[in-house]
């Protein structure tokens, strides 16, 4: 059972700096989306039997799917395309199976994350998805996806960012507080603009 929080719930900047592998952040509603490009909806979400909430943003990115879906779903490239990333690297991939190692870049005095972690990729008419799950790393756990799906005729993304992550490390509070803040419309950001270079 699931039950949703305030973004002031500080665990849940925690999750988002943890996990992110990426303009204040306002709450909208369906109108708000349907106008075009805008800060994300973010909701922190209590998850049963875990003390770290899950962290679900939602947005409006003006970039076609398949732009958008080409920086998500590569994450090879995410130390170029996403912000806060230090390393990152595709170790295999069979089929839609995709191993990936991705290492966050955390200020001084903190250790870097790093997490190796398995997403499952789903492409159809319907849109795009990838879901992830950790295999090893410094995570007590970190999973989440990426869903893009056509808005406005196919000329916008529709994009849900979920993340539910804890590092073996406690963070100190400005930190959460930094991620809460800034990190997910960041990672928007980011995305909207490496997909506008993408051909």
């Amino acid at each position: 059972m699931e039950r949703e929080r305030s973004i002031l719930f500080p665990r849940g900047a925690l999750a988002v700096l943890a996990g992110a592998t990426l303009v204040g952040t306002t709450l909208l509603g369906p109108d708000a989306l349907a106008g075009g490009s805008a800060p994300p909806d973010i909701r922190v979400i209590e998850v049963k039997g875990s003390d770290t909430p899950k962290v679900v943003a939602k947005g409006v990115i003006d970039q076609p799917p398949e732009k958008v879906w080409q920086v998500v779903s590569e994450c090879a490239s995410y130390k170029k395309r996403m912000p806060r990333i230090e390393a990152s690297r595709l170790v295999k991939q069979e089929g839609n199976k995709h191993t990936c190692e991705v290492t966050i870049a955390m200020p001084f005095p903190l250790s870097n994350l790093t997490a190796v972690t398995e997403a499952v990729h789903e492409v159809s008419d319907q849109g795009m998805s990838r879901r992830w799950k950790l295999l090893r790393g410094d995570y007590k756990f970190n999973q989440g996806s990426w869903e893009v799906k056509p808005h406005d005729g196919g000329k916008k993304s529709l994009v849900v960012y979920t993340v539910h992550a804890e590092p073996n490390t406690a963070l100190p509070g400005w930190i959460r507080e930094a991620a809460q803040k800034k990190a997910i419309p960041e990672l928007f950001e980011r995305v909207g603009e490496e997909a506008a270079k993408m051909k």
